[in-house]
């Protein structure tokens, strides 16, 4: 590996922004979206750029903190910025990269940090023998954490430069490769050149790309060389010495001398082609090229094995030092050597001084070494590429977080098994496990915090199974279980809460005592189902009874589990066929300024008052209306129905109704706001749409321009579920939100919470430094009231005031609080 290589331009590098130059024209918009990022000169903070806005290039950036007196960190490392640098971790220290990726992350910041912008570097290397180049890039951002934040873009160039190739055409040495052509007597009558270098081509006066396939005798000054070939032919026909090896002609009015080499095998010959005159320059050269070589090489005795000579990356390669290594023979390389290896190119394993096992691959040459011969080894360490071909294999079949199986290899084995099942030769069992409170651990402690839950309950459960047995996980926080052979339905359901008590033991992450649960569900080959789909529906109906029933569950398929999913079914269908008139109704939960405790208005809550069931709770019929389409027609009549009602309430009160994920996306969305607000004649300033962060996911552009649309129309729209999965600082930048929301989930917890605390701290600071009203839901407590009055959130809604209430129960809320407000402090 060679040192950073700064600002190098190449024939293909392209100028972009900040004199940048790279190969690639898409960084450009990495440094637009930097620049962009700069207000007022500053550098962009860190929470915007490395948490936001850096959009696709995530996976190939790294964040990096330099603090005073310790070690530079990275602080989280894309997969793809992992797999160049070789990390095996997300962070770490950045001395654990290899020194040349190492260097050209300092080189670029150093860099990046006088010149206060983005800086490059390059990063060379030699893989399998290719000269490849990494593109560097650092940018500079600001933090209110102490240290100095830098991220680093990293990226491979496609090009890379054969070194072999470039070796051999760079030697002075002609080399020939001649295939025999004999007359009907067998004897040789010319020889076609098959390859020719530049350098062959220069000493017999000839264009080599003219030459290539052409017949030798086609270049006049090669005569003589056709008839020392063919000298050399009859020699070794009749088992005697060959001719002195020496040719000399005429070229240009210069006699040319060359010493001649031939190699045959199966009829080709393999010619070299030296000028003497120059030999000492040549083998200067050579010794240059050889010495200095990155690529590990030695030199051998043809006959013995012992070597003669080896380079010093050959010598960092085996780790030995030059006089231990001349003093070894190929055996003690290689081990397992099957007589001399003999020249061309292989594959093999050869040992280190350490012990340690390489995989290599060897080209070896035949030389001459004074007047004995010998052979020119170059080693090619392909010892990492192995590993990574092997991860790549496992990754193919296992789960890159847990390594326990993943989706492709379970379906593989759940199909097997059901065929040998049903032949009547191995039943099995079938479990599901799912898990409770799994995404509680997720919003509070982040995903890290989730990632070493599911790497320890895959780790609990592969000890409570068996080797025949296969444990997947087939995503989020769903793992499936094969259990081979015939086990009783007591056995099984004995492991089953041997599971559910392993996983519900307390996780230890960073000091913190992490608790979940699980739920499990099982099914039985052939008795419940005999074939894989249907066996799998059988045990997730089994799961679904278990979560339903509780948390820490565990139920067997039952025949009449299909009768719940029938009864969906018509729930379904009866949700299609409701009159909206006068099935649905609206219920209205009052918003409280924390501040005057004035009302500020109502969030509309809708209800289905089915004429056969009765009230139906929104969690069951409002996912069944986004699966099916109607939640289109639910909302047209929800905004209808609220402005309606809002219309004929004092003009101070404001709104809130739910925008559904789907509504949202649906094209007409603007245009149905619009005419509700023009039907009801309720002024749009008092309307607010309330969208879920997992709503901007989808596509950013078409999202803010439906966003655009409604603050021209008037409306206000809040950020509902504030800070629970997907927030994107880049959105409320973009985009002047009225209110954030702050979850339920934070509220109940940040009296006895410490992350729960500073959750609800930081968006409420977030949105008064942005501008952004707050709103905390599900406060159903006065200490909890007390907390949010401190940390001065604007609006309040819960239990503590009121549940939601119809429309009469509404009214009387607005006529106990005109005049009378009450009071919060």
């Amino acid at each position: 590996m060679t040192a950073p290589d700064p600002l190098e331009h190449s024939a293909r590098a392209k100028e972009l922004p900040g004199d940048i130059a790279t190969e690639f024209d898409d960084v450009g918009l990495v440094l637009r979206r930097w620049q962009a990022a700069c207000i007022d000169g500053a550098l962009p903070p860190y929470e915007e750029l490395a948490l936001g806005s850096v959009g696709r290039f995530a996976d190939e950036m790294a964040v990096v903190r330099l603090h005073p007196g310790k070690d530079s960190f990275i602080l989280r490392a894309g997969p793809r910025f992992s797999a160049i640098a070789g990390l095996s971790e997300p962070a770490a220290v950045l001395s654990v990269l290899p020194f040349a990726f190492q260097r050209a992350i300092s080189g670029a910041i150093d860099l990046a940090r006088p010149a206060a912008r983005p800086r490059l570097a390059l990063c060379r290397s030699i893989v399998d023998g290719m000269v490849s180049t990494v593109e560097v890039l650092a940018l500079p951002l600001s933090c209110r954490w102490p240290g100095e934040y830098f991220l680093i873009f990293a990226r491979p160039r496609k090009s890379q430069i054969d070194l072999a190739r470039l070796l051999i055409n760079s030697t002075d040495e002609g080399i020939l490769a001649l295939s025999a052509l004999e007359s009907v007597g067998g004897e040789t009558r010319d020889y076609q050149v098959l390859s020719i270098n530049n350098a062959a081509a220069r000493l017999l006066g000839v264009s080599a790309e003219d030459m290539r396939f052409r017949l030798l005798s086609q270049a006049s000054a090669a005569c003589g060389l056709s008839r020392l070939l063919d000298e050399c032919g009859v020699a070794r026909a009749h088992g005697v010495a060959a001719p002195s090896l020496e040719l000399e002609y005429q070229l240009g009015g210069e006699t040319v001398s060359l010493q001649v080499g031939v190699a045959e095998t199966d009829g080709l010959l393999a010619v070299t082609l030296t000028d003497i005159r120059e030999i000492r320059n040549r083998e200067t050269l050579f010794r240059s090229l050889f010495d200095d070589n990155p690529v590990p090489m030695y030199v051998r005795q043809a006959d013995g094995g012992a070597f003669l000579n080896v380079n010093t990356a050959a010598l960092n390669l085996y780790g030995r030092g030059r006089g231990e290594f001349l003093a070894l023979g190929i055996a003690d390389l290689e081990p397992d050597v099957a007589g001399l290896p003999a020249s061309g190119e292989r594959f093999v394993r050869h040992r280190t001084a350490a012990g340690s096992e390489l995989d290599v691959i060897e080209y070896a040459r035949n030389i001459q070494v004074g007047s004995a011969p010998a052979t020119l080894s170059t080693i090619v360490d392909i010892t990492e590429r192995k590993r990574a071909e092997d991860r790549i294999s496992f990754l193919a079949h296992h789960d890159p977080l847990t390594g326990v199986g993943n989706r492709t290899t379970f379906s593989q084995e759940i199909e097997e098994a059901v065929t040998t099942a049903v032949a009547g030769h191995q039943p099995f069992a079938l479990l599901l496990v799912d898990l409770d409170d799994f995404k509680a651990v997720n919003d509070t402690l982040g995903h890290a915090a989730g990632d070493s839950l599911l790497i320890e309950t895959a780790d609990r459960i592969r000890k409570l199974l068996r080797r025949s047995d296969l444990v997947a996980r087939l995503g989020g926080d769903e793992f499936a279980i094969l259990l081979r052979g015939a086990l009783s339905r007591a056995d099984v359901e004995t492991l089953a809460k041997r599971i559910i008590q392993a996983i519900s033991e307390p996780h230890a992450y960073e000091g913190h005592k992490l608790s979940i649960g699980a739920s499990l569900g099982a099914a039985i080959a052939p008795a419940d189902a005999r074939d894989a789909g249907t066996l799998l529906k059988c045990a997730d109906l089994a799961l679904y009874r278990s979560k339903r029933d509780g948390k820490g569950a565990f139920h067997f398929f039952e025949p009449e589990m299909d009768a719940e999913m029938r009864d969906r079914r018509e729930l379904e269908f009866e949700l299609r066929c409701a009159d909206l008139d006068r099935e649905l109704e609206l219920h209205y939960q009052p918003i409280i300024s924390v501040k005057t405790g004035a009302l500020r208005g109502f969030e509309a809550l809708v209800r289905w008052r089915n004429p056969r069931r009765g009230m139906v709770s929104p969690a069951e019929f409002i996912p069944l209306a986004e699966e099916t389409g109607m939640i289109e027609a639910i909302g047209r009549w929800v905004l209808d129905e609220a402005c309606r009602r809002a219309s004929t309430w004092p003009e101070d009160l404001v709104i809130a109704v739910n925008a559904s994920a789907v509504q949202f996306r649906q094209g007409q969305f603007a245009e149905t706001i619009s005419q509700a607000v023009a039907r009801s004649g309720l002024d749009p300033s008092r309307l607010e749409i309330e969208i879920t962060e997992s709503v901007l996911l989808a596509d950013t552009g078409a999202n803010l321009a439906v966003l655009q649309r409604l603050k021209e129309i008037g409306v206000r729209i809040a950020l509902d579920d504030f800070g629970t999965g997907y927030s994107s600082m880049s959105y409320l930048r973009r985009f002047p939100f009225s209110r954030l929301k702050i979850d339920r989930s934070f509220v109940r917890d940040i009296g006895s919470s410490r992350e729960s605390m500073a959750i609800v701290r930081a968006i409420i600071g977030l949105g008064a430094n942005l501008g952004i009203d707050t709103t905390a839901e599900g406060v159903e407590t006065g200490a909890q009231l007390e907390l949010l009055r401190q940390e001065r959130c604007g609006e309040i809604q819960g239990f503590l005031f009121s549940p939601p209430v119809d429309g009469t129960g509404a009214a009387e809320i607005i006529a106990s609080y005109r005049g009378n407000e009450v009071q919060v402090a």
